[in-house]
């Protein structure tokens, strides 16, 4: 009896939501929903402009790879080579590794982008 009671006296109390409350807490529902869609297309943005840089440092990696194989490359792509005289390169003494600089410059997208690779090679004058 007492359970049956404590729901009556609830069920009895006529105090009940307003208008002005229901319209306050469903607006700042609203702007809450606004900011997390904003974010969520943010968020979209930016992975999709990550997946793209990765997949041109990827295709800029595999033309200096097949260079330095001495495959060809795509058209669109330049590779220019220099070597760098870096005095820090002796090994017991001997210069034995040359560091050669590569910039890899593409088309793609309507963006020119360019990569700089830095690869040390064993040096034949030695």
């Amino acid at each position: 009896m007492k359970i049956i009671g404590k729901t009556k006296a609830i069920l009895i109390e006529k105090k009940a939501e307003t208008m002005i409350e229901v319209v306050v807490a469903f607006l700042v529902m609203t702007i809450v929903m606004a900011l997390f869609a904003q974010g969520m297309r943010y968020a979209a943005t930016a992975q999709n402009f990550a997946m793209e840089k990765t997949r041109d440092t990827d295709k800029a990696l595999k033309c200096l790879q097949n260079t330095v194989a001495g495959k060809t490359n795509p058209a669109d792509v330049a590779i220019n080579s220099s070597n760098i005289d870096d005095k820090d390169l002796n090994i017991n003494g001997n210069k034995m590794l040359k560091l050669t600089k590569h910039r890899v410059t593409f088309q793609s997208g309507g963006d020119t982008n360019t990569f700089y690779y830095y690869v040390y090679d064993a040096d034949p004058s030695e």
